[in-house]
């Protein structure tokens, strides 16, 4: 069994939960083959009858390089290649009229369709539904993105098998950052868009920080925003806040392992890679139940209101004030961490593959 895979997600990010699954996917597996990479860009120094060529091009298309094409490269490897499933990385459609073979598709989140108002006319959503109908199986991450894609695309149960992700920060070795934080800190990971609810958490977390006077906040990601710079300034929490892009995953595991806790406010996640992040580095965590996060912490992360100030605020002073809650925690983590693995992953999707074929 042959099996390829595009190269959508690792031309939109170098780190990224999806990137990392596929990789997973493809480490250690002769099975699976990604296409190659495509680059428009010309050789410096071109021979003479590579000047010749160029030059007769131009004339043809009065006096104008036409520009290579990305897709005409990708689909001349879909018809050369030989494989027996394809499965793409994300929801371009650019494939659909070349492929001869079945193909299979991950569906990450229904985030576009469940908050449209954040995200507008989403073309991403347009294509996942396209892919969907036309695929032979899709592979949804958690049970809770399964009910979504029943329940807004109207796909068959039958049709969608759900896989379940993991993470490999056990085995990561734990990298000091390049900046100084000696003081205990909450942890908030990764993008801050709307959905993620990071305002909210702000105005929550705001008292304890400055009614614990040794207690900071690190967020790890983009520099803050205009915005979320003046909240800070508004809230009056500036000196205790922390913002810092991590440089590698070694970076991230010290982040965790030394937080006081991991909190993850957001509104709804298709699965929630931070939550087995911070399991497998030993921090205690503290969460929304939206989307899939209640199905992938379990009994292992004590939960609030992701839309309640008081909530948010009284669950993180609970944890942080108690030291046996935060063992706790750590020892559920450690035991939820087991129910996820990137071998349990790999087997079940090649399972899939199979089926398909």
């Amino acid at each position: 069994m042959k099996v390829l895979i595009d190269n959508q997600i690792f031309e939109q990010q170098k780190f990224g939960g999806i990137s990392r699954y596929f990789n997973m996917l493809e480490r250690g597996n002769d099975a699976v083959q990604k296409m190659e990479l495509f680059t428009d860009q010309s050789p410096k120094k071109k021979e003479f009858y590579q000047r010749v060529q160029s030059k007769l091009t131009r004339t043809l298309f009065n006096g104008k390089q036409p520009k290579a094409n990305k897709y005409d490269f990708y689909n001349s490897q879909i018809r050369d290649l030989q494989f027996d499933v394809f499965h793409p990385t994300y929801y371009g459609n650019y494939f659909l009229n070349y492929l001869k073979t079945p193909f299979v598709v991950t569906v990450y989140d229904m985030i576009h369709e469940k908050y449209a108002e954040y995200f507008g006319n989403s073309r991403d959503s347009f294509n996942k539904r396209n892919l969907c109908n036309s695929a032979s199986k899709i592979i949804a991450i958690s049970n809770s993105t399964k009910k979504d894609l029943i329940d807004i695309f109207n796909i068959p149960k039958e049709k969608i098998e759900v896989i379940y992700l993991a993470t490999d920060y056990a085995s990561i070795i734990s990298i000091k950052p390049k900046f100084d934080i000696d003081h205990p800190y909450v942890l908030f990971t990764g993008n801050r868009s709307a959905y993620k609810n990071f305002l909210t958490f702000l105005i929550s977390v705001a008292p304890i920080l400055k009614n614990n006077k040794d207690l900071h906040l690190v967020c790890t990601g983009p520099d803050f925003t205009a915005i979320e710079n003046r909240w800070i300034e508004e809230l009056e929490i500036k000196s205790k806040v922390n913002s810092y892009f991590c440089q590698s995953d070694g970076e991230l595991v010290h982040l965790y392992t030394n937080a006081e806790c991991f909190v993850f406010p957001s509104l709804y996640e298709g699965f929630g890679f931070p939550l087995l992040e911070a399991f497998a580095c030993n921090c205690p965590v503290i969460s929304s139940p939206g989307g899939s996060l209640k199905e992938i912490a379990g009994n292992a992360a004590i939960y609030f209101d992701p839309k309640d100030i008081k909530s948010i605020r009284n669950t993180i002073q609970n944890v942080i004030s108690d030291s046996t809650l935060k063992l706790d925690l750590i020892e559920a983590g450690k035991i939820r961490l087991k129910d996820f693995s990137w071998e349990k992953c790999r087997k079940e999707t090649m399972d899939l593959y199979a089926k398909v074929i």
